[in-house]
């Protein structure tokens, strides 16, 4: 129940106004009365949460002889009005702000902590794609499956390269993956570039394994061990567009050799590969 109220609240319902509507949506009918004493709130905060709901339009009253009783408008019917109301109110309000935008003439820089806020930058970034996706990803592709979908059916160009054994969960796209069995990915990371024009980068790692060589501690993967950056900044978007190019490149020349591109002899002994 604590969840549905929730959801309620963010679609407008003040906490009261969903405790009520959910009792309504239970119980039917019932009179202010009944619905204070099953929910073991005031009758003051009640009546004023249906008064509300009345000018809402999101509950009717029944005039009795000796009590007013309130209904619950139908649910699906009420979700649909709203559903449609906010999309409306949000592609307008959309058309306007981008109005009101200011031209910035520096390239933006955007700091991201924590998991959902990473995954919301990213899905935020494919849902503004219009033509080209280019991403390096070892995070399950579900956190973006919905926007991934959306995007393929716009016609827009998905490019995908993993170093893990990644389940792409039928979305259209370009995949290519350097998994040969063994897990060289310790970490959650993900590199993503929208038409050349933005990305975006995060993990859950702050150490900088080399990402090529076999580590067996995982990393932490809860909601705070995360971060990340989104840029427009053309320099960044273009290392980031090429480390995912580069991969691929790797990838295709691996497989094309039949051989372990990396031996001892190219390495650089450096902080990143050993790890330190």
């Amino acid at each position: 129940m604590e969840d549905l109220i929730s959801n309620l609240e963010q679609l407008g319902f003040s906490k009261i106004e969903a405790q009520v509507y959910s009792c309504l949506v239970q119980h039917d009918i019932m009179s202010g009365y009944s619905i204070a004493k099953n929910l073991n709130k005031t009758r003051p905060s009640v009546y004023n949460a249906l008064d509300n709901l009345l000018e809402k339009g999101f509950v009717n009253i029944v005039h009795g002889e000796t009590v007013s009783e309130y209904v619950a408008v139908d649910p699906e019917l009420l979700l649909n009005d709203i559903s449609i109301r906010v999309s409306v109110a949000a592609k307008k309000a959309r058309e306007k702000l981008v109005k009101l935008k200011a031209k910035s003439k520096i390239p933006r820089f955007e700091n991201i902590e924590g998991k959902s806020n990473l995954v919301s930058a990213v899905n935020r970034l494919i849902a503004n794609s219009k033509k080209e996706i280019v991403m390096n990803s070892s995070m399950p592709l579900a956190y973006f499956k919905d926007s991934l979908i959306a995007a393929a059916k716009r016609k827009v160009r998905i490019i995908l390269f993993t170093w893990q054994n990644l389940d792409t969960l039928g979305i259209p796209m370009e995949f290519y993956s350097g998994f040969d069995g063994t897990d060289y990915c310790t970490e959650e990371r993900i590199f993503l570039v929208s038409d050349l024009t933005n990305c975006v980068i995060g993990s859950n790692d702050s150490s900088g394994y080399f990402p090529h060589k076999k580590v067996g501690e995982k990393r932490p993967n809860g909601e705070t061990d995360f971060m990340g950056m989104t840029s427009s900044n053309r320099l960044i978007v273009n290392m980031v567009t090429e480390h995912i190019h580069f991969d691929i490149y790797l990838n295709k020349m691996k497989k094309k050799s039949r051989k372990n591109l990396f031996t001892p002899d190219i390495l650089l002994g450096s902080l990143m590969e050993t790890g330190l």
